[in-house]
C-alpha cells in the first residue's frame, strides 16, 4: 500500500513538472470582420519556430496542439507582416499549455483581448497599470510619424515621462517576478540600461524554469558580451578591412593608450562629439594616443567616407573601420549576420560609445555621451598631462647686465618671458602646450620698427644651448632638438640668397627716388626667383620639417588649390599637427569652397546705408564679387571698366557687390565710392568683416577669408544660380568681359 502511494505521489509530481515545461494548448478565439479568412499562430524562435494556421469561420477559430514549454513570444496575426508597421495586423502574446481565449476585431487587430494562463494574466494586469501611459504613447507616436522638422523632436520630448515610467513599471516587474516567463522578454528590452553587474543579478534570481524555458539565449549572451568589456579585461580582438581596404587588427596597437568610438555618419551626437576628440588627438597624439573609429555605416559606405573627410578624422594615429554586420533585409531578422559584428563583441547598444584602453591593450573604462572630462581625467593619468618642458642654457660674451627677451608661440598665442645676463649666462624653463613653438631669442632693446639683436629657435621638449662670443645673440650657435638641427641647416644652405637679398632691401629702403627704387628691384628679381625655387623645393624635399609649414603659409597666397592640397598633403603628421598650420587648413578649406561650380559662400553684412544685405539675396542675377579697398591703386584703376560693364549689362541681370578692405576708414571707403561713381539700384556695398582687438585679428565675420583673397583688386564671377565660375585677377578684364557676355547673352 505504502508502494502505491509513493508512486502516485511521483507520478503526481512528474506531472506537475511536465505541465510547468509543457503539455497540451488550446486556444479558441472570436474574431470580427473576418469570415473566411486564415488567422496564423506562430511560436519559438526564428530558427525553431512552429507555424500553424486555422480557417475563420462563424467569427470563430481553433488552436490546438502539444508544446514542450511555455512560450512567451506567440504570435496571432493575418496576411503579410511585411510593409508599415502601423498597417500589419498581429498581436503577440505569452502561450502556455493551458486553455486560452483570444477576442478580435480584424479592423483592430492589435487591440485583440487575449486570457489564459499565468504569464498572460501577468501581463494583462501589467499592461492595465500602464494604461493610461500606453494610450498617451500611441497618440504622441501618431503624432510624431505626421510630424516634421522641430515639430517631431518637439514630441519626442513629449513622450519621454511616459516612456520612463513605463520602462520603470516593467524593470520593477522582473525584479519582483523571478519566476515569471515574461521577465526574460522585457529584460530583454532593458538590458540595454543595464550594467553587468545588474544584468547579471537580475538573471541570476530568476528560477531555473525560467531560466530553461523563458527564451533567454539573448540574455546570456548579452551578459558574456558585457564580461568581456569589464574594467581591466583585454579588449576584444578582430580584424578588419580598414577605410582604404587595408587589413587592420585591434590588437596591434598594444604599447598605445587607444580610444575606440563607436559612432555612424547618421549619428548627430557622434558628429557633435568629433571635434572635440579631434582636439585629445592633436593634445595627446605626441605621447602614443591612438584613434579606432568603428562605424555602424555598413550599408551606407559612402556616407561612411564622407563624415571621415568632412569631420577631418584622419591621420597616421586614426584606423577607421565598419562594424561588420551583415544584413540580408529580404529575410528580416533571419538575414542578419552578426559572425563579424565589432560592436556586438563590445555590446554596444547607444551611439556614441567609446572605450578607453590602455598601453597593455586592456580596458580601462567606457565612455558614454556626455562623459568628456571622464575620459580626459583618464587620458592624463595614461599619458600625463600633455606638456612638454623645456630649458634654454645661454651664454653671451659682453653683455652683463642685459635684458635677454624670449618669445614663442602663434601670432593668436605669443608668449613671453624676461631675465638678465649675469655672470656672462642666462637660463629660460618653461613647458609648451605643443611639441613644437616657434620662438626668438632677443637681447637688449626691441624696436617694433628697427628691430634689434634676435637669433630664430625651434622649441621643443628639451634642452637647448644658446652660445655667442661676439656679444651678438644674432651670432649664436643654438643646439638642440630635431627642430632646431633642421633651422640650423636651413639658414646655412638658404644664406647666400638671403644676404644680398637683404643688402638690396636695405638699399631700397634707402633710395630717393622712384627711378632709383625701379632700379634696385630688376637687381633684385633673380633673387626672389631663387629664393621662391629653394622654398618651393625645400617643401617638396623635407615633408618633416616645421620650417616647410612656415614657409608654405608665407607662400600659400600665390598657390591654386590643386597645389596647396599637393604640397600640404605630402607633409608628415607631426609637421600636419604641430607646425602652426591652423592657417594653411583654412585657406585650403577657403579655396575648396569657392572652387568653379561651387556654390558662392554665402554672408550677411551691413551695406553703405547700414542696411542689412545678404549675398544670396542676388541668386538669379549675375553677379561680379569685387574685393577692393579705398587705397588700393589698381582698385580703383579698375572701376571705370567695371562700371562701363555694369551700364552695358545691368538691365539684363548683373549686378556688382563690392566688398572692401576699409573696416579701419569707412569716411575713406564711401569718400571712393561717391568719387568712382559706384552707384546705382544694382550696386551693394559691403565692408570686409575684418575686426582688430587687444589679442589680434577677429576674422569670425571676415568675407575675403572665406574667399581666400590675398590681393587687391580680386573679382569673382557668379553666375545665375549662385555658382561661382570663375576667378578674375588683375589684368584679366579680357577674361571676365568674355564670361559676361557668354553668360548675359
Amino acid at each position: 500500500m505504502k508502494k502505491r502511494v509513493f508512486a502516485g505521489a511521483a507520478a503526481l509530481l512528474m506531472a506537475t513538472a511536465m505541465m510547468a515545461q509543457g503539455g497540451k494548448f488550446v486556444m479558441k478565439g472570436t474574431i470580427k470582420n473576418a469570415d473566411g479568412e486564415k488567422i496564423y499562430l506562430s511560436y519559438g524562435r526564428a530558427e525553431k519556430a512552429v507555424l500553424d494556421s486555422a480557417v475563420v469561420k462563424k467569427g470563430k477559430f481553433v488552436f490546438k496542439g502539444v508544446m514542450d514549454h511555455p512560450y512567451s513570444n506567440g504570435l496571432l496575426y493575418m496576411g503579410k507582416l511585411e510593409g508599415p508597421a502601423s498597417e500589419a495586423k498581429y498581436v503577440h502574446f505569452s502561450l502556455e499549455p493551458t486553455k486560452m481565449t483570444a477576442e478580435i476585431d480584424a479592423n483592430e487587430f492589435k487591440k485583440a483581448v487575449i486570457h489564459g494562463g499565468k504569464t498572460q494574466e501577468e501581463e494583462n494586469a501589467l499592461e492595465a497599470s500602464m494604461a493610461a501611459d500606453l494610450q498617451k504613447m500611441q497618440e504622441l507616436n501618431d503624432a510624431y510619424n505626421e510630424a516634421e522638422g522641430a515639430e517631431r523632436e518637439t514630441i519626442k520630448a513629449q513622450m519621454e515621462p511616459y516612456s520612463k515610467r513605463m520602462a520603470e513599471a516593467r524593470e520593477n516587474f522582473i525584479k519582483t517576478h523571478p519566476d515569471s516567463y515574461l521577465s526574460p522578454q522585457y529584460l530583454r528590452y532593458a538590458m540595454s540600461r543595464m550594467n553587468y553587474q545588474e544584468l547579471k543579478s537580475i538573471y541570476n534570481g530568476f528560477s531555473d524554469n525560467v531560466k530553461k524555458y523563458g527564451d533567454c539565449q539573448d540574455i546570456v549572451k548579452e551578459i558574456n558580451a558585457l564580461e568581456r568589456v569589464q574594467t581591466g579585461k583585454v579588449a576584444p580582438d578582430f580584424t578588419a578591412n580598414d577605410i582604404h581596404g587595408k587589413p587592420f587588427t585591434m590588437s596591434s596597437l598594444k604599447g598605445h593608450v587607444v580610444i575606440i568610438d563607436f559612432w555612424a555618419s547618421w549619428c548627430k551626437p557622434c558628429r557633435q562629439s568629433n571635434p572635440h576628440m579631434l582636439e585629445l588627438y592633436k593634445k595627446y597624439r605626441a605621447k602614443g594616443l591612438e584613434m579606432v573609429y568603428v562605424s555602424d555605416n555598413d550599408s551606407r559606405p559612402e556616407a561612411w567616407r564622407k563624415a571621415v573627410a568632412d569631420d577631418k578624422l584622419t591621420g597616421d594615429g586614426f584606423h577607421h573601420v565598419l562594424r561588420g554586420m551583415k544584413w540580408d533585409r529580404s529575410k528580416g531578422a533571419e538575414g542578419i549576420d552578426h559572425s563579424n559584428d565589432i560592436s556586438n563583441q563590445y555590446a554596444i547598444h547607444y551611439l556614441p560609445t567609446k572605450y578607453l584602453i590602455d598601453q597593455q591593450g586592456r580596458i580601462v573604462c567606457k565612455i558614454d555621451e556626455g562623459e568628456d572630462e571622464k575620459l580626459e581625467r583618464e587620458l592624463e593619468r595614461l599619458l600625463g598631462k600633455a606638456e612638454y618642458p623645456f630649458t634654454i642654457k645661454g651664454t653671451v660674451a659682453k653683455a652683463e647686465g642685459k635684458t635677454v627677451m624670449l618669445t614663442y608661440g602663434n601670432r593668436e598665442d605669443i608668449k613671453t618671458a624676461t631675465t638678465v645676463v649675469k655672470d656672462g649666462a642666462f637660463t629660460f624653463s618653461g613647458v609648451l602646450d605643443n611639441p613644437y613653438a616657434s620662438g626668438q631669442i632677443i637681447l637688449g632693446e626691441w624696436n617694433r620698427m628697427r628691430g634689434g639683436d634676435a637669433c630664430q629657435l625651434a622649441l621643443e621638449e628639451g634642452t637647448f644651448t644658446v652660445e655667442t662670443v661676439t656679444g651678438k645673440i644674432a651670432d649664436a650657435v643654438i643646439k638642440g632638438g630635431k627642430a632646431q638641427d633642421d633651422l640650423n641647416a636651413y639658414n646655412a644652405e638658404i644664406k647666400p640668397i638671403m644676404e644680398p637679398m637683404m643688402a638690396l632691401d636695405k638699399q631700397y629702403g634707402n633710395a630717393k627716388t622712384d627711378k632709383q627704387r625701379e632700379a634696385i628691384s630688376k637687381k633684385m628679381e633673380p633673387f626672389s626667383t631663387k629664393y621662391k625655387q629653394f622654398v618651393h623645393q625645400y617643401m617638396m624635399t623635407h615633408p618633416d620639417s616645421y620650417i616647410s609649414a612656415q614657409n608654405l603659409m608665407m607662400e600659400m597666397g600665390d598657390m591654386s588649390y590643386d597645389e596647396l592640397k599637393k604640397v600640404y598633403g605630402g607633409f608628415s603628421e607631426r609637421v600636419r599637427l604641430y607646425g602652426n598650420t591652423k592657417e594653411i587648413e583654412e585657406e585650403l578649406t577657403a579655396l575648396g569652397n569657392i572652387q568653379p561650380g561651387a556654390v558662392a559662400p554665402d554672408f550677411t553684412a551691413n551695406d553703405i546705408n547700414g542696411q542689412s544685405f545678404t549675398f544670396s539675396s542676388l541668386k538669379g542675377k549675375v553677379v561680379i564679387l569685387d574685393f577692393w579697398a579705398s587705397w588700393c591703386v589698381p582698385c580703383r584703376k579698375s572701376n571705370p571698366h567695371m562700371k562701363a560693364l555694369y551700364e552695358k549689362y545691368h538691365d539684363k541681370g548683373l549686378d556688382m557687390v563690392y566688398v572692401s578692405d576699409d573696416d579701419n576708414s569707412e569716411g575713406a571707403w564711401k569718400k571712393a565710392v561717391e568719387k568712382d561713381g559706384l552707384v546705382g539700384e544694382g550696386f551693394h556695398h559691403v565692408l570686409r568683416g575684418l575686426k582688430h582687438t587687444a589679442q589680434g585679428f577677429d576674422k569670425t565675420n571676415d568675407i575675403s577669408m572665406k574667399y581666400a583673397i590675398h590681393y587687391l583688386p580680386t573679382k569673382y564671377l557668379i553666375d545665375r544660380e549662385g555658382k561661382i565660375v570663375c576667378k578674375i585677377n588683375e589684368g584679366e578684364d579680357e577674361k571676365l568681359d568674355q564670361m559676361l557676355a557668354e553668360l548675359l547673352k
